[in-house]
């Protein structure tokens, strides 16, 4: 399973939102690395503040949430924690110091995986034994009668974020086509597939089906007079989110640039000798960076753009008494 940093890199950031910029220092030196990861690595950060959701898939493990009567009736809605929702994959039931009782994970209908909204809806094959276990109420009839609220009721492990994989296929010589099955299942098809071939003159690779567990490939040219080598990379991160992270991550480079853009220091410089001279004013000043008008637009971009993400990801719970 790949990481979000595998694909925001500094060469990526370089050659996005800071291509053009003189990114070296007075000496003519390259600036170290370690400005560009920081700066992903804090707008990622940021960002998953910002709307509220995971960036890089993680695990969770035993996530509690309350039971309350009355969502027996509605097929025990759940939002979860943590979103985008990825899968479900175990969930479990703890009353007072009774051990805990395993459900199955079938029974989760995935309601929305932006908000990471589910329901369980017991399965008619396994419902019946699981209304009472060792004297522990579970699910179905008048189990919660007096009581109508039990808190950390229920618990779940789940993974939520953006899955990204990526890997490399073997052609062998004169093949033409085939199947790629992913090493874990995506969310869902809706994700972004990049994949190049090199190697015997092999070129032209297309993807014909795909489905969350894989895709069929096939090549305009195959490999002539020994083995290719397709690299293919999935992910579900969307562009817009890369692009804001692009512009958030971009402000510290810009600024130490702009600071930088005629020498430390140096708004204005002139030179003479012999009478001939030569003067070079730059934008930087006192209170204004070299680069200080790419910076204003890309905030200006990034605060367009915040609304929508927003929008699509933060969810408005109602509640009512």
């Amino acid at each position: 399973m790949a990481s979000i940093f595998d694909e925001l890199t500094p060469a990526w950031l370089k050659n996005t939102v800071l291509f053009g910029v003189d990114l070296t220092d007075d000496s003519g030196s390259p600036y170290p690395d370690e400005i560009y990861t920081e700066s992903i690595a804090q707008a990622v950060s940021w960002l998953e503040h910002e709307i509220g959701i995971v960036l890089d898939e993680v695990d969770v493990v035993a996530e509690n949430h309350d039971a309350f009567e009355q969502n027996r009736s509605a097929f025990w809605p759940f939002t979860l924690d943590h979103r985008p929702l990825v899968d479900v994959t175990k969930i479990r039931i703890k009353y007072g110091s009774y051990d805990a009782v395993k459900l199955p994970a079938s029974w989760v209908k995935r309601v929305s995986d932006t908000h990471s909204k589910i329901h369980l809806i017991p399965s008619s094959e396994n419902l019946g034994s699981y209304s009472i276990a060792g004297g522990v109420p579970i699910l179905i009839g008048d189990v919660f009668q007096p009581l109508r609220y039990f808190p950390g009721y229920f618990e779940f492990d789940y993974s939520a974020g953006f899955r990204s994989q990526r890997g490399t296929i073997t052609v062998a010589d004169g093949v033409a086509g085939g199947d790629l099955v992913y090493p874990l299942p995506m969310p869902n098809s809706m994700y972004r597939i990049d994949m190049t071939v090199t190697g015997n003159g092999a070129a032209g690779v297309r993807r014909t089906v795909r489905s969350p567990t894989g895709l069929s490939w096939e090549l305009v040219t195959a490999p002539d007079g020994g083995t290719a080598t397709i690299t293919w990379h999935v992910t579900m991160i969307p562009a817009d989110i890369k692009r804001a992270i692009g512009y958030k991550a971009s402000l510290l480079p810009l600024d130490i640039a702009g600071d930088l853009i005629g020498g430390a220091g140096v708004a204005n410089y002139s030179v003479s000798m012999d009478g001939l001279s030569q003067n070079l004013g730059t934008t930087s000043s006192a209170t204004n960076a070299g680069y200080g008008a790419r910076v204003l637009q890309f905030e200006r971009e990034l605060k367009k753009l915040l609304p929508a993400l927003r929008a699509r990801y933060r969810s408005i719970n109602f509640g009512s008494i």
